[in-house]
């Protein structure tokens, strides 16, 4: 594994001030009408490198037939660093464009991309990094925003990538409209563009460029300009018109045994005014992201349809985390002054959750405004009775979800983005023209782009099976008559290579409407396809065993050696499965043989326990065969180790479940805090008399007290002022996540839970797909005491990683802390069977211990038929302490020092009374546990030491969390949740303790 900093993305300044430009409110002003182009691809390294990377090159190569053009980007960048890099490509598509495929340079010769799980293509490329091997992921995150990672961009060398796209070419004054931007750096060593303009009589016209003229040549079939500049600086776009055909297009094309077909349709589309109802709802999306939009074109489309109101009444409903109150208002002769005072002063803060949307049966008409990018909960977005019209008017959006929301109720679609607000007024408050269904005898799996006839066209698509038949669409006119367009279809006649990819996409567009109920086909037809989707993505691997190894069909050329290679690599891989079992039920007896051994509770004869050659073996006598094997290396280091007061950082990586890696610490005893130093802020856990037991508990934590100027303002103002005070800070610190973490606390602790939770579920509002910050919101979650709403957020997490056994842990324990008991165990047995990585040591086992404690204390039998026999065993314990944290890559190491000054820790993993530590997690995440099943009487201490990291984190500071429960697995356990942060290597915290008290 390299060092972070020799392998991560940058591109030159001005570029990245490119990228950023599009969050700005300026960006959304300057936004094009109907033909808006589409942001050229930007690669983004977010760490310094001495020198910006360079685009070397930049070949365009595009082919329009009809309204279908097909465009290929070829950029290759240059690394002038004396280090390699790693990027991530950047680039949104506008709706109706779709990426076809890519292609990267491996070991200079151009390798295509195979479809793969999105999941698995994440964990697939981040396990490929770590063997440096040169992996690249194309994937697409919510709305039509792409990234493609990019590995190794080679120390002064190149990389090339090759982008394939597709798109459907709008209209403008009778001409189709074919825009292409050329800015693509301050400077380009060699550009070059080649377009072919298919099936026109007369000559495609450019309507604007920067670079001089540009003529057209009569080919055989059309016409093709050419040109070629070196050390290009372009500026601008190339915008070129092409004759638009009045007459039907199809296409057709046999693909995997089928034939898809693809029409392009005239039709004569008839508008009349149409009654606005004099009571409607009005959906106004407040979360964080709705500050995005651009609410002057909002509110000048609310005035022109408030004005065909004249009078009448709104129900304002907002949308964050959670549906507020709905306020009314009423419209006085088109005046709605006070309803647009209201919508100014929105506050727009926290995750949208559009499913907590409840339908009003009395409106008569639905107004949304939202960028449909629903983050929050789970249930499905509430099926309307009546017309919805969603309007977007923000640059990254889910146009796709908020299209079908519309159209399925039978209102529009309106983007402000793309509509001039003319356009935009007319389709609120106009009626059209409508195609109410498709059929055809012999054609199957119809679906439409639209069923309104965009720039005077609609676009239908399916699967024939007959080669002849009648294409039928039912239209609808404003007045009510109805006419049937009858279209004939002949496969083979006009054949096409995008036929059938664009029946896919448009297949899927209709699916991801109601995208969680749709999930499984999505990824069938992304896969059959080969397109990214919210399921699938596109991988380009290094090494044909690492096709094999993840089981990703690889491109043709490889796939005889992959066949071959798959059959032997299958047969070992059911071996490992069959024997994973066997494994952890080897561990848990050994853990059962702890468990059943009787520890001396009396004081060591020595205060200060020294590492030694026999103390250490002594350890590792109490190991499982298998980790006294993995750490002889230890016992060899630690004969002749020092013994300091610290650990030093991490610079290179560490294999999991080797601590030869680490230099050993002797286990100090333990001494009370320094004068001057500022004891915890306590909090007691009384706990009932135990059954069997001599001792009582209580807990103390540390409570985490940021330092920052904003949490030093917000801890010292008047309840009334807080959330005022927030706002005002929040524009400060839009992307910090320690920021929400750190407000959310000060919320809960004077009880003002609605507003805590609002504020930390911003977090899902930062980055829609980033499982760091998603598993921090759960924790936290968790620790607010909000199960219920932890659950859709780790659901999230599995779904985005479910080859880490952290996702099926965190889920199942929101499941059992919303007593939703079967559930929980059926998601932890999960973490139980399943073989992982070798750097996750012993969470089978750590597992397993949440898991039997929830059986055994469960009100009614839960069904454990399910559970292998030799592993439905309760362990109770006096004292658990289990730590997790949120950096992957990162190790954190859990202390816990006994009444007689003895730590156990990952160097001292069973103390002198018994308590046992768990494995060391050096590769992240955790979980590290403590457990000790009798506790002496005294105090024991929990500290957390941050001992190194090998990736960015995503707070600026690790987030730890720590679990702390007395009489664990027995009705009487009590537990609290710590979380904190840790800024830099080598810091310490103390967590909190544990005092147990002999009772009277």
């Amino acid at each position: 594994m390299k060092p972070l900093t020799s392998r991560t993305i940058s591109f030159a300044a001005a570029v990245l001030v490119g990228c950023l430009s599009l969050a700005s409110p300026a960006f959304a002003q300057l936004q094009p009408t109907p033909s808006n182009i589409w942001i050229p691809p930007r690669l983004v390294i977010p760490v310094r490198t001495d020198l910006p990377v360079q685009m070397q090159s930049v070949r365009i190569r595009a082919e329009v037939s009809g309204r279908l053009a097909f465009t290929e980007l070829e950029l290759t960048f240059f690394n002038p660093n004396a280090r390699v890099l790693e990027g991530e490509l950047q680039f949104p598509l506008l709706d109706g464009q779709s990426v076809a495929s890519f292609a990267m340079d491996v070991n200079g010769a151009m390798r295509e991309a195979v479809p793969v799980d999105k999941a698995r293509g994440q964990m697939v490329f981040e396990e490929v990094i770590r063997g440096r091997i040169d992996p690249a992921l194309l994937e697409v995150t919510q709305g039509n925003s792409f990234k493609l990672r990019v590995y190794p961009i080679p120390a002064s060398g190149t990389k090339r990538v090759v982008l394939r796209i597709n798109e459907m070419l709008s209209e403008r004054k009778g001409r189709l409209a074919y825009r292409m931007p050329i800015e693509y750096a301050d400077k380009v060593g060699t550009f070059s563009f080649d377009l072919n303009v298919a099936g026109v009589s007369v000559a495609p016209r450019i309507a604007s460029q920067t670079f001089g003229p540009l003529p057209f040549n009569r080919g055989n079939n059309g016409f093709r300009a050419q040109f070629t500049r070196s050390d290009f600086a372009g500026r601008g776009v190339l915008d070129v018109e092409i004759a638009a055909t009045r007459t039907p297009q199809i296409s057709t094309q046999v693909f995997e045994g089928r034939q898809y077909f693809h029409a392009d349709i005239p039709l004569a589309s008839v508008e009349a005014p149409r009654a606005i109802p004099n009571l409607v709802g009005l959906i106004w999306d407040s979360s964080g992201s709705g500050a995005a939009r651009d609410h002057g074109r909002e509110f000048a489309l609310l005035d022109a349809y408030f004005k065909k109101m004249r009078n009448g009444e709104v129900r304002l409903t907002r949308i964050r985390d959670i549906a507020e109150r709905t306020e009314r208002f009423a419209i006085l002769n088109g005046n709605w002054r006070k309803l647009r005072d209201a919508l100014t002063a929105t506050a727009y803060d926290g995750a949208t959750n559009l499913g907590a949307i409840v339908p009003d049966a009395e409106v008569r008409e639905v107004l949304l405004f939202s960028d449909g990018l629903a983050n929050y909960a789970d249930q499905p977005i509430p099926a309307m009775r009546v017309p919805l019209y969603a309007v977007s008017a923000a640059v990254k959006s889910d146009p796709v979800m908020l299209r079908h929301l519309a159209h399925c109720s039978g209102g529009r679609f309106i983007d402000l983005n793309a509509d001039a607000p003319a356009e935009a007024a007319r389709k609120i408050t106009f009626a059209v023209t409508r195609v109410a269904s498709v059929d055809a005898d012999g054609a199957q799996q119809l679906v439409m782009t639209s069923p309104y006839a965009g720039e005077g066209r609609i676009s239908i698509a399916g699967v024939l099976t007959e080669n002849a038949t009648t294409l039928r669409a039912n239209v609808v006119n404003p007045n009510g008559r109805t006419s049937v367009i009858e279209i004939p279809l002949n496969g083979g006649s006009s054949s096409s290579s995008l036929a059938a990819a664009l029946w896919a996409r448009m297949r899927i567009a209709e699916l991801e409407g109601a995208f969680d109920f749709n999930r499984a086909e999505i990824r069938r037809l992304g896969r059959a396809f080969g397109l990214v989707t919210r399921e699938t993505s596109l991988i380009v691997l290094d090494r044909i065993e690492d096709y094999v190894r993840y089981e990703i069909v690889p491109p043709t050329e490889m796939r005889a050696d992959y066949q071959r290679m798959l059959t032997n690599a299958a047969q070992q891989r059911t071996a490992e499965r069959k024997s994973h079992l066997d494994n952890v039920v080897r561990m848990f007896v050994e853990k059962t043989t702890w468990w059943n051994r009787d520890f001396p509770k009396s004081r060591p004869a020595k205060k200060e326990v020294a590492i030694s050659m026999g103390a250490v073996a002594g350890n590792l006598g109490e190991l499982s065969v298998h980790e006294r094997q993995e750490n002889r290396a230890d016992v060899r280091d630690l004969a002749t180790a020092n013994a300091p007061t610290a650990a030093p950082a991490s610079s290179a990586p560490q294999t999991p479940r080797v601590m030869a890696a680490k230099t050993m610490m002797a286990p100090p005893v333990y001494a009370p805090p320094a004068s001057g130093v500022t004891a915890p802020a306590e909090t007691k856990i009384s706990l009932p008399p135990a059954k069997a037991g001599a001792t009582s508990a209580s807990i103390q934590l540390q409570k985490w007290q940021p330092d920052s100027p904003y949490a030093a303002r917000l801890r010292n103002a008047a309840t009334a002022d807080m959330y005022r005070i927030y706002l005002d800070e929040k524009p400060g610190y839009l992307n910090s996540t320690a920021f929400y973490l750190d407000a959310a606390d000060l919320f809960f602790d004077k009880g003002l839970n609605a507003l805590g939770t609002r504020i930390l579920s911003n977090l899902a509002e930062m980055d829609l797909e980033n499982r760091h910050i998603l598993r921090i919101l759960g924790y936290r979650l968790m620790q607010a005491g909000q199960a219920k709403a932890a659950i859709p957020v780790f659901k999230k997490v599995l779904v985005l990683s479910p080859e880490e056994p952290q996702s099926y842990r965190d889920l199942g324990l929101a499941y059992a802390a919303n007593k939703e008991t079967q559930l929980a165990i059926n998601t932890l047995y999960e973490v139980v069977i399943r073989p992982w990585h070798g750097r996750f040591p012993e969470i089978e086992l750590i597992t397993l211990a949440d898991l039997n404690s929830i059986v055994a204390t469960a009100k009614s039998k839960p069904d454990t038929s399910r559970i292998d026999p030799r592993l439905l065993k309760n362990l109770p314990l006096d004292l658990r302490v289990v730590l997790t944290w949120d950096a992957d890559n990162t190790d954190i190491d859990l202390w816990v020092t006994d009444p007689d000054g003895e730590k156990a820790y990952y160097g001292h993993r069973l103390t002198y009374q018994g308590g046992r530590m768990s494995l060391d997690f050096t590769g992240g995440y955790g979980p590290e546990e403590f457990s000790l099943k009798q506790a002496k009487p005294g105090k024991y201490k929990v500290e957390a030491q941050y001992f190194g990291a090998r990736s960015q984190n995503v707070t600026g500071a690790t987030t730890l969390q720590v679990k702390l429960a007395t009489k664990f697995g027995t009705p009487e356990q009590q537990e609290q949740i710590v979380t904190m942060r840790l800024k830099g290597q080598q810091e310490v915290v103390f967590v909190g303790e544990f005092e147990m008290k002999e009772k009277p």
